[in-house]
């Protein structure tokens, strides 16, 4: 008696902490912080002083059989109501390709602001890459496929690039940046953060701050410390702002995502980022 008395006395703990953490990450999963950075250059034109970027990849409010449209809706309520010039979105808009139309049914709803809005692919935007190019074009959203377009206020410019993704498109830096250089301040988007190991030193130089996605912050993770993610140096590329040879590039833990189908982040919290440009 003993004995089977200790193994339930076991099983009760651990019942108890499953429950415990489903209830914490499921709740975590909600609370999206808003997340301020300073982006401090001299290439920052005058212009732009004090001029606010928002930030945001990886949706995904969606499973194979459930589509979160309640949490979607939240995200799209909090972009909204933050003060900033331009959005930046970093790819993956929906993880099953059958939800990529419900994706855009709410994304009508998100207010353009004066500068525009700027997105790249990611790797659930293949395939269907045609789908999300003409949806994008409805909502008036500037999709970048290596390419960059050009921001200008009062005869001065600053540069939004971003290549396609690094697993199933074919990115290309080089031509993303044609037309800038290096004392011009450009903002570079690439979906997947090991993007970042092809770049050239000539690339890494013309970008003020590469911006990324894809990893979630590892979605769940073994209080903070990633355990499994889509990128092989889960160290180098995880989370946060990283700076390698004096190149910064700030990884975004994202919106959404699941986890074994289930709406739930742990030590990964979601997040909405703004960066303010500071000239000097």
């Amino acid at each position: 008696m003993k004995g089977k008395s200790w193994i339930l006395n076991v099983l009760y703990v651990f019942l108890t902490i499953i429950i415990v953490f489903l209830i914490d990450s499921h709740y975590e999963y909600k609370q999206i912080k808003i997340k301020m950075i300073e982006i401090k250059s001299k290439d920052v034109p005058k212009e732009f002083d004090g001029k606010r970027v928002l930030f945001v990849a990886d949706f995904q409010y969606d499973t194979m059989a459930r589509y979160n449209k309640k949490q979607q809706k939240k995200a799209i309520e909090l972009i909204n109501a933050q003060k900033k010039d331009m959005i930046l979105l970093g790819g993956d808009y929906a993880t099953w390709e059958k939800n990529i139309p419900k994706f855009y049914e709410d994304a009508k709803d998100i207010k353009i602001p004066e500068l525009g809005v700027y997105a790249i692919y990611g790797n659930h935007e293949y395939p269907g890459e045609k789908e999300t190019a003409e949806n994008m074009k409805k909502l008036g959203f500037n999709l970048l496929v290596n390419e960059n377009r050009k921001i200008t206020i009062n005869n001065e410019n600053i540069y939004i690039a971003g290549v396609t993704d690094l697993w199933h498109g074919k990115p290309d830096a080089k031509k993303a940046l044609e037309g800038t250089k290096k004392e011009d301040f450009v903002l570079f988007l690439t979906h997947n953060p090991e993007y970042f190991e092809e770049m050239t030193e000539d690339e890494k130089e013309k970008a003020d701050m590469t911006l990324a996605g894809h990893t979630h912050g590892g979605q769940v993770t073994f209080f903070g410390k990633i355990i499994v993610s889509a990128i092989k140096d889960k160290k180098k590329y995880g989370y946060g702002m990283k700076e390698y040879d004096g190149h910064k590039i700030y990884i975004t833990s994202g919106l959404g995502g699941a986890f074994l189908e289930m709406f739930i982040r742990f030590f990964a919290q979601p997040e909405i980022v703004i960066f303010e440009l500071k000239r000097g």
